[in-house]
């Protein structure tokens, strides 16, 4: 896990137009897919223009990576059909993490991809700084299909071990601990007790494979990086 870079939080938004593999409609899901990871969204019945505002989390090791969709539709008694394919690049998102934005005003745009023959954009899409977050919103055309459109928004979540990311684990160990100072010969005792309020805290990010054994690497040195004992 050392390689571990963050998380990349992908919402699926909606589908737009998509193409009809049914009699009138589709049963519309889309498969979201970075090197070994594959994730899916819901099936939504009879909907050829689906909303589904469901977000799909990514353990992201490398910053040239290619995240690839396909929209398929299901069928209860044969295979599934496909309903296109898009694919789009990180690197352009991961740059942006990378500005240092603590004094940019919230809604400005930080950077922009343009749509081209070499990409499945689209139109232009915005990458922003907005409430201390970097955001991309991204429209893809699907390829190998008649028609259809996948929208989606792009969000970072830190992991420990990065340097914005430590700090803020640390807080939040701190926060909901309960505890300011820790008694020498105590360490333990207060980690046995913290885990399960940490993991809550996290949220669906501490489903994705490996986090949970990359935080726990961290917490003994945070908790006593933080924590002094008042005498």
């Amino acid at each position: 896990m050392d390689s571990l870079l963050g998380l990349l939080r992908v919402r699926v938004i909606r589908g737009v137009n998509l193409a009809v593999r049914d009699v009138r409609s589709s049963d519309p899901y889309i498969v979201v897919k970075m090197s070994k990871q594959k994730l899916k969204t819901r099936v939504i019945k009879k909907d050829i223009n689906p909303e589904w505002n469901e977000d799909l989390t990514l353990s992201v090791t490398e910053p040239n990576a290619t995240v690839k969709l396909t929209v398929y539709d299901h069928d209860t008694f044969s295979m599934d059909d496909k309903m296109g394919v898009a694919e789009f690049e990180i690197r352009p998102f991961i740059e942006a993490l990378q500005m240092n934005l603590a004094e940019v005003p919230s809604g400005t745009v930080v950077s922009r991809v343009q749509p081209s023959r070499q990409n499945c954009l689209a139109e232009e899409s915005p990458i922003v700084w907005e409430d201390g977050k970097v955001v991309q919103n991204i429209c893809l055309r699907l390829r190998n299909v008649e028609r259809g459109e996948v929208e989606i928004q792009l969000l970072w979540i830190d992991l420990p071990g990065s340097k914005a990311a430590l700090t803020t684990c640390s807080k939040t160990w701190m926060e909901l601990s309960g505890y300011t100072t820790v008694e020498p010969g105590k360490e333990k005792e207060r980690l046995e007790k913290i885990p399960g309020k940490i993991k809550k805290a996290w949220g669906p990010a501490w489903r994705v494979p490996g986090v949970a054994n990359y935080v726990n690497r961290f917490k003994s040195t945070l908790l006593l990086q933080r924590c002094l004992y008042k005498k």
